[in-house]
C-alpha cells in the first residue's frame, strides 16, 4: 500500500497560531511541544490524528513519532481504547466515591509489574516521582537522594538542573545526580552523605542507551538493601514500551517502589505508583492525594490498554518494528557519507538521531537538529529528533518514513557539510 504523500507544504496558519499562543499562554504545557517547533518553517498546531497520522492546522499530513511524548502506544485513536472512554463517558467522569476501575486496573498492574504489591495513581509522572521520595523520606528517615536520569519538575530534580529558578539553595543540596553505569560515583556519593540517602531513583532504561546494565542495577539494588535506603525505578517512559510490563520484568531487579504514566492509558491522563506492601501501606501517614486521580476515563482507558497489553506483546512489535527503522536509517547515513556527522542511537523502541563534529568533544547541535527536524516536518514526519513507535506503525508506515527520509537526504548532507 503507498501511503499518501504531501502536497504543498504550508506553515501560514501555523505562524498566526504561535502568535496568538505567546499572547495568551505563559509558555507551553510541555518544553517538548515547542522547543524546537518555533521555528516558522516546522508546524506548530495540530488539528486531529489518526493511528499513526497527525494533522496540522494547514492540512499537512504526518507520520507521527512524537507520539504525545511517547503515551499514545497503540496508535492515535486505539478503536478498543475509544469505545472504553466512550462508554464510561456515558456513566460518568469524576465521582465523590471511588469506582471499582481503580480496583479492576491496580489488579492488572499488579499481576504484569514485578515490584507491585500495591497501588496508588496520580496523573502524570511527575505526581508519582514525587510521591515516591516523599514516601521514601518518611520510610527511612533519612533526607538526601541521590538520581539519574529526568524526572519531571519537582524541586529535588529540577533543582539541580539549569533551569532552577524558584528552589531554595536548601533544597537543591538534598538532591545529588550521578552517572548511568559508573557505580563508583554513587558509592563517593553515599560515603560523603554518611548514611543519610533516602532513595535511589533512576530510569534503568536512559535514552542514551540501547538495553538496561544489569550489572550496574543489581550492584545498586545490592547497596540499597545493605544501607536501607530505598530504590526506585522510574519507568514513566521505559515502562509498557521497552518490554512488557516493564524493564524490571527483563531485568529481574525488583526495586522497592516503581512508577509508570505514558504506556499506561494510550494518552489519557494517568500514572501509577506500586511497589512493596510494606512501603505502600505507609501512604496513609504522608500527604497525597488528587482530586482527579480515579477519574474513570482515564482509568477505562488504562483498562482497556492493559487488556491489549495482556493478549498482545505491544513491545515486542516495538523491538521489531524499530530496528527496521534504525537498519534503514543506519544505510542512509551510510550510503550518503555522513558518519562522522550524524548518529541513530538508543533502544528500538525509542530510536534518537543526534549530530556531531569529528574532534569537536562539546559539540553544540543545536542547529543542526533544528535543520533535521524542519526538513523531515517538510518531508511529512514529526519527530524532534527522538522515533517513538505505536502499533500502527506498521510495515507501510516505516517504509514510508525511510522513502521520505531518502528524499531528504540530500538537503541534509549539504546543510550538515557545509
Amino acid at each position: 500500500m503507498q501511503l499518501e504523500n504531501m502536497k504543498t507544504v504550508t506553515f501560514k496558519k501555523s505562524k498566526k497560531i504561535r502568535i496568538a499562543y505567546d499572547n495568551v499562554l505563559a509558555g507551553a504545557s510541555t518544553f517538548s511541544k515547542v522547543e524546537y517547533f518555533k521555528e516558522k518553517n516546522v508546524p506548530f498546531c495540530l488539528t486531529h490524528c489518526k493511528d499513526a497520522f497527525a494533522y496540522d492546522v494547514d492540512g499537512n499530513k504526518y507520520i507521527d513519532y512524537a507520539l504525545s511524548q511517547g503515551a499514545i502506544t497503540l496508535g492515535h485513536k486505539n478503536p478498543k481504547v475509544t469505545k472504553a472512554i466512550r462508554e464510561q463517558l456515558s456513566k460518568g467522569t469524576s465521582f465523590s466515591l471511588p469506582t471499582e476501575l481503580e480496583i479492576d486496573v491496580s489488579k492488572m498492574l499488579i499481576k504484569m509489574i514485578p515490584s507491585a504489591e500495591k497501588v496508588r495513581f496520580g496523573k502524570n509522572g511527575n505526581d508519582v516521582t514525587t510521591a515516591a521520595v516523599r514516601l521514601a523520606r518518611y520510610y527511612t528517615g533519612k533526607k538526601h537522594i541521590l538520581f539519574c536520569g529526568y524526572h519531571a519538575w519537582q524541586d529535588w530534580y529540577i533543582g539541580q538542573t539549569s533551569m532552577n529558578g524558584g528552589v531554595p539553595h536548601e533544597v537543591r543540596k538534598l538532591s545529588h545526580r550521578f552517572v548511568y553505569n559508573e557505580i563508583n560515583t554513587v558509592n563517593k556519593l553515599l560515603k560523603n552523605l554518611k548514611n543519610d540517602v533516602a532513595c535511589i531513583i533512576i530510569d534503568p532504561l536512559p535514552g542514551q542507551e540501547s538495553a538496561p546494565n544489569i550489572k550496574f542495577l543489581k550492584q545498586l539494588r545490592k547497596i540499597t538493601i545493605k544501607k536501607n535506603i530505598v530504590l526506585i525505578f522510574d519507568e514513566v517512559v521505559s515502562g509498557f514500551r521497552y518490554i512488557k510490563g516493564s524493564v524490571q520484568s527483563f531485568t529481574g531487579i525488583t526495586p522497592d517502589l516503581s512508577t509508570f504514566a505514558k504506556g499506561l492509558a494510550n494518552g489519557m491522563p494517568l500514572s501509577a505508583l506500586v511497589g512493596e506492601k510494606k512501603l505502600m501501606d505507609k501512604f496513609p501517614e504522608i500527604f497525597f492525594s488528587l482530586t482527579y486521580a480515579g477519574e474513570t476515563l482515564s482509568l477505562a482507558a488504562a483498562k482497556a490498554v492493559l487488556k491489549i497489553y495482556q493478549n498482545f506483546d505491544v513491545p515486542n512489535f516495538f523491538e521489531k518494528q524499530g530496528k527496521k527503522l534504525k537498519e534503514g536509517l543506519f544505510k542512509l547515513i551510510n550510503d550518503f557519507d555522513l558518519q562522522e556527522r550524524m548518529n541513530v542511537y538508543g533502544a528500538n523502541c525509542r530510536i534518537g538521531v543526534n549530530f556531531n563534529k569529528k574532534n569537536i568533544i562539546k559539540y553544540d547541535s543545536t542547529e543542526d537538529m533544528k535543520h533535521w527536524i524542519k526538513l523531515v516536518c517538510q518531508h511529512g514526519v514529526l519527530n524532534s529528533g527522538v522515533h517513538m513507535l505505536s502499533l500502527a506503525h506498521n510495515d507501510d508506515v516505516i517504509n514510508e518514513t525511510l522513502k521520505k527520509y531518502k528524499q531528504l537526504m540530500p538537503k541534509l548532507r549539504k546543510a550538515l557539510l557545509n
